[in-house]
């Protein structure tokens, strides 16, 4: 490989495919800001691998470098708190004397840090941070003066499931990214290959199987395609072959999955676990054997609401499928994917 750096998951692009109207739209909400004024707050959703974070990283450079707005990303899964979130802002604005351990201290050193400055900030991940933690984090940030928000998640229900004042303060604007076509993910993987392979590594015919394998996630494709031309490199070969291919995209559904996992609380892998147990199984059979698990392993069970949340968040990550059960009532049938 010429360069690996460029299939890797952070790596920006210098060019966002099928996604101009969304980039359009998230610039006009943030217009304001370079003027001095107070930006519309952004909600981008849908689901993983639809290029909700690269168009969010996108856009920071574009203010960064054009509007000399500063900028941060905070990853929420990694920052699930909102001392965490306060101490990343403060460590990425190089901010003096918030080393104290105290909330209150480091929101406060941020509002006087930011009385001249201008701040666009990417929360991503934001469904996976827990409620009173989100409320706490979107509540406050919201106050600070010459702030924007993008927050980038799964899902709109999240938003939906805020309390009032918070909805009220962040008021933003709702994007949704439909998952890309096997002919959109093509363009990405062509401009990919062009700057991380040499050429005539991998034939357009195989760049477009990797698309169609990808099913709509960019994620899934990239990975595929950067796992398939280590394996040719292993080999010692120049070309990427099919059955490269198809072992590289076996192997990324599974660091995919990995990954979801690792981050995920142990009431996610609890219902992932009771779920993969069973080819098929209904919510309410479900619910009664977490209930069941929970008391034999001396767990404390979430709450139904939390739940059905949860199981919603298995579901939006792709690591279980859902159906409605051909049963009278709202009741839905689990299946752990392939």
């Amino acid at each position: 490989m010429l360069n690996a750096d460029v299939l890797s998951e952070i790596h920006p692009p210098d060019e966002i495919h099928s996604r101009e109207s969304h980039l359009k739209e998230i610039s006009v909400s943030l217009w304001p800001i370079t003027q001095s004024r107070t930006p519309m707050n952004c909600w981008l959703h849908g689901k993983p691998g639809v290029g909700k974070t690269a168009t969010a990283l996108w856009i920071l450079r574009k203010l960064e470098k054009e509007a000399s707005v500063r900028t941060v990303y905070v990853n929420c899964w990694e920052d699930p708190t909102f001392f965490s979130v306060l101490d990343r802002i403060a460590n990425e604005l190089r901010m003096l004397g918030a080393e104290r351990l105290s909330k209150s201290f480091k929101l406060e050193r941020l509002k006087r840090h930011l009385s001249n400055e201008r701040l666009v900030i990417v929360l991503d991940e934001i469904d996976q941070v827990p409620p009173k933690e989100r409320h706490a984090i979107l509540y406050n940030l919201t106050g600070l003066p010459m702030v924007g928000l993008i927050c980038v998640c799964n899902t709109q229900q999240v938003y939906f499931d805020l309390e009032e004042r918070i909805k009220s303060r962040l008021n933003p604007v709702q994007i949704f990214f439909e998952e890309y076509s096997s002919d959109e993910l093509l363009q990405i993987l062509n401009q990919r290959a062009q700057y991380a392979l040499a050429p005539d590594t991998c034939t357009e015919q195989l760049l477009g199987t990797i698309a169609r394998l990808a099913d709509g996630d960019a994620r899934i494709a990239i990975q595929t395609l950067k796992n398939a031309a280590h394996m040719a490199e292993k080999e010692s070969n120049k070309e990427i072959r099919a059955s490269h291919v198809r072992s590289a995209w076996n192997a990324a559904k599974d660091i995919e999955k990995a990954h979801f996992l690792r981050n995920l609380t142990e009431h996610h892998h609890l219902l992932y676990e009771l779920i993969a147990k069973k080819r098929n199984i209904l919510s309410g059979d479900l619910w009664r054997l977490y209930l069941k698990t929970c008391e034999k392993r001396n767990v404390e069970p979430i709450a139904v609401r939390t739940y059905s949340d949860y199981c919603n968040n298995l579901v939006e990550l792709r690591l279980v499928q859902a159906k409605r059960a051909a049963i009278k009532g709202k009741v839905r049938e689990f299946r752990a994917s392939e």
